[in-house]
């Protein structure tokens, strides 16, 4: 799996790229599972980029 989440205490969800060794995107308060679906899968940039813009 190239991105993988991470829980940090006080932040929520970070996810991690662990082939370039950085954060994506936001922290997110919840876990991002249908976000990590979608960077691990398709690469689909419509959806992609509407999980990404989810409040949360």
């Amino acid at each position: 799996m190239r991105y993988v989440p991470k829980a940090v205490p006080g932040v929520g969800w970070r996810i991690g790229n662990t082939e370039m060794k950085r954060w994506w995107g936001e922290p997110q308060a919840a876990y991002p599972a249908a976000l990590l679906h979608e960077l691990n899968g398709p690469k689909r940039p419509a959806p992609l980029m509407a999980l990404a813009r989810q409040p949360t």
